[in-house]
């Protein structure tokens, strides 16, 4: 089964192959994920996971576009994203985009909404993760659902699973991704530009000196370093490494060296734990506030409805 994690992180998914735009512990290929299409053949893969990556990404319809690309018939997507009224959508500046619980219906589920891609995708399921204060002292899903569509903070993230809607096609690679990586990587600016012409297989590429992907197509040539057994395949680099013959290739730019991401004294792991700060200690101070008034809301909010009950009876 082939797995892939965009932008994996130093978290990635157990047997996926993870794609990032740092070169941290853990990451298996680097990618700019705002640069499509991601550098693998159509039908490659049986599961995609976006852990919290989803909003760092501007174009959301061209992103999942090409995901759609790169799945299986049936193959499936896990998305784990924030609610679009959690204070946390908010506090990251790299958040680009906000979603709810009905985003992904617009590709296929969402009637008179569905000319907007012609990716689809069947929504199997919608878990929502609620703030676990409020949870403790409203233990009614039913309630928060309600009120989360009301009141900010509450509803703080989306778990989704999404199936792709597909006819079968030809699979150029059928192998295991995390045993021959190297074959099943593509050279994207071909993928893109053979994209119109239905060329079966575009930007195949053959292994320089341990070093170097090089693209076997007519007219291209585009060169992609490894470094620290990291393929680099963004479309700069590629570029960047055009116009050298085979043998003229350098050494890999050191830029993109492993990062660590452990400190160790004696051979052991260190973790620093940060002080009890007085920004932290007022920090809680609100916590404990806001909880306070989200339950003075709620009890508004279930007065009024239950007064208009009344009156209607």
């Amino acid at each position: 089964m082939n797995i892939l994690d965009l932008g994996c992180g130093t978290a990635k998914v157990s047997g996926a192959v993870g794609l990032d735009v740092i070169p941290l512990t853990g990451v298996d290929v680097l990618v700019n994920l705002e640069e499509r299409p991601y550098p693998f053949p159509a039908n490659t893969f049986d599961a995609v996971y976006l852990n919290d990556v989803i909003e760092h990404i501007p174009d959301t319809i061209a992103t999942m576009e090409d995901i759609h690309r790169i799945l299986r018939p049936d193959g499936h997507v896990f998305i784990r994203v924030v609610n679009w009224n959690s204070h946390y959508t908010a506090m990251d500046p790299t958040h680009v985009r906000a979603f709810t619980e009905h985003s992904f219906d617009f590709f296929g589920k969402r009637q008179g909404r569905s000319y907007y891609s012609p990716a689809r995708f069947d929504v199997l399921r919608v878990d929502k993760q609620y703030n676990a204060r409020v949870l403790r002292w409203i233990p009614s899903e039913r309630i928060l659902d309600f009120l989360s569509q009301y009141l900010n903070n509450i509803l703080e993230g989306l778990h989704f699973e999404l199936r792709a809607v597909k006819e079968p096609g030809e699979t150029a690679f059928t192998g295991d991704v995390q045993e021959d990586m190297l074959a099943a990587l593509r050279c994207p600016a071909c993928l893109a530009e053979h994209a119109r012409d239905g060329s079966p297989d575009p930007g195949k590429l053959k292994l320089v000196d341990d070093q170097w992907l090089v693209c076997q197509d007519d007219y291209c040539g585009r060169k992609y370093p490894i470094v620290d057994g990291l393929p680099v395949m963004m479309n700069k680099e590629g570029k960047r490494w055009q116009a050298y013959a085979d043998k003229e290739l350098p050494q890999p730019p050191e830029e993109y060296a492993r990062i660590p991401i452990e400190t160790t004294v004696g051979g052991e792991v260190v973790f620093a734990k940060p002080p009890a700060t007085l920004d932290h200690l007022l920090d809680q101070l609100q916590r404990k506030r806001s909880l306070v008034v989200v339950s003075l809301l709620t009890g508004l909010v279930l007065g009024f409805l239950l007064g208009r009950g009344r009156k209607r009876g």
